[in-house]
């Protein structure tokens, strides 16, 4: 296990916006093959708007999507955080080398995400 203050000097973050109803990858490249993207939390605001249900989902090697967490509703005003209280230590989504973290609305116009993560050496 990687010492907690190594944790936290490599905690970073990337926000997204999902304006559409097909995957939209959430890190601009896969993870790298010698890495473990380790995911300890995920923020979706409401656009303020409109409601909005989304799905998140892990894009694979061979770039299928599998889903992880399925219709996740969003309200219009609603800051939502998956999970509500977290560990860095415990990741709720561990990424393997090739893939990238995905999501996609069911319905609604848009959601930002922003997702917390550090990597790993595998």
């Amino acid at each position: 296990m990687v010492d907690k203050n190594i944790i936290r000097q490599r905690l970073r973050h990337v926000y997204k916006e999902i304006t559409t109803t097909t995957e939209t990858d959430i890190f601009s490249s896969n993870v790298p093959e010698h890495k473990m993207r380790n995911i300890v939390k995920i923020i979706l605001e409401g656009n303020g708007s409109s409601t909005a249900v989304v799905t998140i989902s892990k894009k694979k090697e061979d770039g299928t999507y599998e889903v992880i967490i399925p219709n996740i509703n969003v309200a219009a005003p609603e800051h939502k955080e998956i999970p509500q209280s977290y560990s860095i230590e415990d990741p709720i989504i561990v990424l393997e080398g090739g893939t990238n973290l995905a999501a996609k609305l069911v319905s609604g116009t848009s959601v930002h995400l922003t997702v917390i993560y550090w990597d790993s050496e595998v």
